[in-house]
């Protein structure tokens, strides 16, 4: 086969692995559903702070709801990046799972500082939780020749 058969064959099969399939359906339904929830439980969350500060853990529950927040607000805009298929959003989406890790760790060690065990427990499930779906999702956005094909824009 020449190479520039074997060039036309490579685009063909790039062509059908672009757009929205395969395996990137999960992280799809991961960007729709994330800022729904995220944003549900932010809400709730803020209905808590009274009962939450008179308990003693304010200071630490104001912390937990604005890095939260921070949070969403960059999973809306990774979101985003993601349904236009921007050519960056795969990196973002590596960034934002980094950086759900790098929130995870953080609360802990605040959470562990002001010896609020309730809230370390809940957030060590969450790290837990972040790490097997960073293990998972960014080596396939790294090499995943869909991720290639799909984010182009």
């Amino acid at each position: 086969m020449s190479e520039q058969e074997q060039a036309l064959q490579a685009e063909a099969v790039d062509k059908n692995l672009e757009g929205i399939g395969g395996w990137l359906i999960l992280p799809a339904i991961g960007m729709v559903l994330g800022p729904i929830v995220g944003v549900v439980g932010l809400v709730f969350a803020l209905g808590l702070y009274s009962r939450v500060a008179q308990a003693g853990y304010g200071g630490v529950f104001a912390v937990e709801l604005l890095v939260g927040a921070a949070l969403l607000a960059f999973a809306i805009y990774v979101a985003v990046l993601f349904f236009r298929k921007q050519r960056k959003a795969p990196r973002m989406i590596i960034i934002l799972l980094a950086a759900g890790l790098g929130t995870d760790l953080f609360l802990l060690v605040v959470e562990l500082a002001a010896s609020a065990q309730v809230f370390a427990a809940e957030t060590l499930k969450q790290l837990v939780r972040d790490m097997i779906g960073a293990a998972i999702w960014i080596p396939y956005f790294r090499v995943s020749k869909r991720v290639k094909a799909t984010f182009v824009n």
